[in-house]
């Protein structure tokens, strides 16, 4: 029930519920003034709850008494009614603030703040109580406590709007006229621009600028422009009209935050830091000037630097998800997975508005190869903003890397559909059609990338693939040397250049190549393999035999660096030949293993589309057998599975699923025929 004290939240109820146990036995029932209780002023509510606590008195139901003694003006009795539930139970944190709202209203400021004080002890998280014993305070001109109480309820519930108007009116009394207009302004962008708090705090706001004079009305004018201006994406009208706005109120530090943003949109750098520094002296605790400060950082590489102003953001601000976001970010590239999916689940619970918080928990959890989850989340991302390129970006590649190259494709169209004019949606579209064997469109995609971005090395290293796959070498070293012009250390354009130089038999360049390829990227398998056959066709025998271990140091199981060991070492009677010469030959015999698995996981499938269920079985069973413990062991349970549940075996099918799942936790498929099996088994024992 509201308290009739400007902006004051109202007193706590308890249910008088029959269960509550926070009455004492061994305790008198506390009792309350006879005037309290006399009938003729006493509503029936009332009335009925006097019974209940007659036969069954609670803290509870003396804090809802005098709850409602309050709501009716009747102060001396809520007192009592609040003290009679302190009796039974003085650690009812609600009693205490209720109490303590009473006293305020009987004009006992006394007693209401120690009563205040209590409640926060018993639960410091309380917004109102903190609201409360700020107002309090404010009214007895303690500004700096009553500024601490203020600050906390903003911490606690950010949509309170009421305690930055009173943090405001503490910080103008302090002489700090620009801080109470940073905190309402920032209050401002936080809030829904639709919402009853965003009209309270613009209407506050728009009180100080008028106590302030027309420069500062229309320096306000002026930055509400340069918003829409950057919104509307026109960075270079917006810093314009922040300039003009800053030029009337120069020690405002938001304008210089927005001035900022603008210059960040620019591209100018240096000048964006100039005037996040600005902003950062005339107001140290504006959250948003760290975490755009850390932003900047973050792209410089400077890692520790960006990762203290992120904390220093979440600092002020505990809920403030984009910092929260932009700090996972930074764990991410770190390799923090656990540190930072905790911090974007944060961000997503503090605002669950937050579209990039949900495409960057999606990012990491596609790193860590947990397709489905990170699926989940790039669509949760693009239900909050079906505008966001970057989700369906993400989305793309991920059906791309699960081999659902139709859907990606038709996530594409959309990214060309919504950005017609983007170079790379047009090249991933491009990408995704070549990935779908539809090469002459890709290749138009291609084309089309290329004239929207000609200085684009990704599309140049596309085209050039391209080209090197149908066998046009000649076009395909043009674009290659192109990307690789634009972007000296782009590993993938060196490696098929040199791979085009080496087709074309030009093979000084392609040793050149190569070694430029393993120097950036010495876990390159095949350039390692590759640039050590070049050598020992030069007659670099040595150095050839250093690169093929090099490579079998990157994959142990490239067959071909093993063969090649093995047969030049033994020509040179190193006693090392053996050995790689044994490991061949077990990798061989694996791969004829594998080789005859797979064979007879082909045939099973066969024979049950023949509808040939015995030999299917015989099929997949002695494929299983033969494979034990090898890459295709998940598959083949699930397959044997199937087959057992299609011959009406429901229980060894079951048996082969759970098998698969347990190599392979995400295989939906077996998932959902354990749900039906489980249903139906379910369903055969109600019957």
């Amino acid at each position: 029930m509201l308290i009739a004290l400007a902006a004051m939240p109202g007193f706590e109820q308890n249910p008088p519920a029959s269960g509550d146990n926070s009455a004492v036995a061994t305790k008198p029932s506390p009792t309350l003034p006879a005037s309290c209780l006399a009938e003729e002023h006493t509503s029936q509510q009332v009335r009925v709850l006097l019974d209940v606590i007659r036969h069954h008195p609670t803290a509870g139901a003396y804090n809802t008494l005098g709850a409602l003694f309050a709501q009716a003006d009747r102060i001396r009795c809520a007192i009592g009614a609040f003290e009679s539930a302190l009796r039974l139970d003085g650690q009812n944190w609600q009693a205490h603030y209720n109490l303590g709202l009473a006293f305020l209203r009987n004009h006992d400021s006394l007693r209401a703040e120690r009563e205040l004080r209590a409640a926060l002890e018993e639960k410091p998280e309380s917004a109102a109580a903190h609201f409360a014993l700020g107002t309090l305070l404010q009214g007895w001109g303690k500004q700096d406590a009553a500024a601490n109480e203020f600050r906390a309820v903003n911490t606690i519930d950010p949509s309170f709007a009421p305690a930055f108007i009173s943090l405001a009116d503490v910080l103008i009394a302090q002489g700090q006229r620009t801080a109470a207009i940073s905190t309402l302004q920032q209050a401002i962008a936080d809030a829904s621009s639709s919402s009853e708090n965003s009209k309270q705090l613009k209407l506050a706001l728009d009180k100080i600028y008028a106590r302030s004079g027309t420069n500062s009305t229309r320096a306000q004018e002026l930055n509400e422009r340069g918003n829409s201006l950057l919104k509307d994406g026109k960075p270079q009208e917006a810093a314009d009209s922040y300039r003009r706005a800053l030029q009337l109120n120069p020690t405002d530090p938001l304008l210089h935050y927005n001035l900022a943003l603008a210059l960040d949109q620019l591209g100018d750098r240096s000048a964006e830091r100039h005037e996040l520094a600005s902003a950062m002296q005339l107001d140290a605790n504006l959250a948003p000037v760290h975490n755009q400060l850390g932003a900047i950082q973050m792209q410089a590489l400077q890692q520790a630097d960006a990762e203290r102003e992120f904390k220093k953001a979440i600092e002020i601000n505990p809920r403030y998800a984009e910092a929260q976001n932009n700090l996972g970010n930074l764990y991410g590239q770190q390799k923090k997975n656990s540190e930072a999916d905790a911090l974007f689940r944060q961000a997503i619970e503090n605002d669950p508005t937050l579209a990039k918080a949900r495409l960057s928990l999606g990012l990491s959890l596609a790193r860590q190869e947990l397709f489905p989850q990170a699926e989940q989340e790039f669509r949760s991302a693009l239900e909050i903003d079906p505008g966001e390129v970057e989700a369906y970006s993400a989305l793309g590649m991920l059906q791309a890397k699960t081999g659902r190259a139709t859907e990606a494709v038709e996530t594409f169209r959309k990214i060309v559909a919504l950005r017609p004019s983007s170079s790379d949606a047009h090249l991933n579209l491009g990408i995704a059609l070549v990935d779908r064997y539809d090469r002459t469109n890709g290749f138009n995609e291609f084309l089309e990338a290329e004239r929207l971005d000609p200085n684009s090395p990704g599309v140049h290293y596309n085209l050039g693939r391209y080209f090197f796959e149908t066998g046009k070498y000649d076009q395909a070293r043009s674009e290659l040397e192109k990307a690789s012009q634009l972007s000296p250390d782009f590993v993938g354009a060196l490696y098929f250049l040199a791979l085009t130089e080496r087709q074309a038999n030009h093979a000084e360049r392609a040793t050149e190549l190569f070694a430029k390829v393993v120097t950036l990227q010495p876990g390159n398998a095949d350039a390692q393999y590759l640039l050590g056959r070049n050598l020992e066709r030069a007659g670099k025998t040595s150095e050839a035999i250093a690169h093929w271990k090099m490579a079998l140091r990157a994959d142990p199981n490239l067959s071909e660096a093993l063969y090649n060991l093995a047969r030049t070492l033994n020509r040179l009677h190193d006693p090392e030949a053996h050995e790689y010469q044994e490991r061949f030959d077990a990798l061989q015999k694996k791969q004829q293993t594998t080789d005859r698995v797979r064979q007879l996981g082909n045939f099973a499938i066969r024979a049950a589309d023949a509808q040939n269920w015995p030999q299917a079985l015989q099929y997949m069973q002695e494929a299983i057998s033969l494979c034990g413990q090898c890459s295709d062991s998940a598959h083949l349970h699930k397959n044997l599975g199937l087959m057992y549940c299609h011959t009406g075996n429901l229980e060894d099918g079951e048996k082969e699923l759970r098998a698969a799942l347990i190599l392979n936790p995400d295989d939906t498929e077996a998932k959902n025929t354990i749900s039906v099996l489980q249903s139906l088994g379910a369903a055969n024992r109600k019957n």
